[in-house]
């Protein structure tokens, strides 16, 4: 009985504690506006890399950036071919078809442009900024999940501003979640 009335108030008192509030950590370079950025994709190349993405495509929209897609500088850098190959049996006493599909994209990837080449197409495009997203769940207790937007300038590399944003999560939220949480606090700390 008094362990079960013990076990009864630490659950409570479990549920009671708050979480730490977020720890927002902000870094200005010179002062040089930056107006058309582009935003490198996650790594990761999940869904949810790519719906981080375009939270910051949002946000970064909405507080005055012209954002391009990299979309665009893709389509120069890769050749697709695409072969299909229809076949037709009528050797046997029923007819078959069947076909094949293959393509090929030849062509360096982002990744593996070097450095003055993408310099080179992001100024023809007019791109003045880049924009990195990164996520990271921390190991330890509290459960911890943090982020960090960077803008840098394009000729140069220079910081325009970097946020990061640490955040405290429950085991039972989703590590999705836990990085849009994370991504939007960045943003809510630095892209002013």
């Amino acid at each position: 009985m008094r362990a079960a009335a013990l076990g009864a108030l630490l659950a409570t008192a479990a549920c009671g504690v708050d979480k730490m509030p977020p720890i927002v950590m902000l870094r200005r370079g010179a002062a040089a506006p930056v107006k058309r950025v582009a935003i490198l994709p996650a790594e990761c190349g999940t869904a949810v890399c790519k719906g981080i993405d375009a939270i910051v495509a949002a946000d970064l929209a909405f507080r005055g950036y012209d954002v391009v897609e990299l979309d665009r500088l893709a389509a120069i850098e890769r050749a697709r071919t695409e072969v299909q190959v229809s076949v037709q049996d009528t050797s046997g006493p029923t007819m078959t078809n069947g076909s094949t599909r293959t393509v090929t994209v030849t062509g360096a990837m982002l990744s593996d442009v070097d450095v003055w080449t993408l310099r080179a197409e992001l100024a023809a495009m007019g791109v003045d900024g880049l924009v990195r997203v990164r996520t990271a769940e921390l190991e330890g207790w509290p459960e911890r999940v943090e982020a960090m937007v960077r803008v840098t300038r394009t000729a140069d590399a220079s910081l325009v501003w970097s946020t990061l944003c640490e955040l405290e999560v429950s085991v039972l939220d989703l590590a999705d979640e836990n990085a849009e949480r994370a991504v939007r606090c960045a943003l809510a700390g630095g892209a002013r």
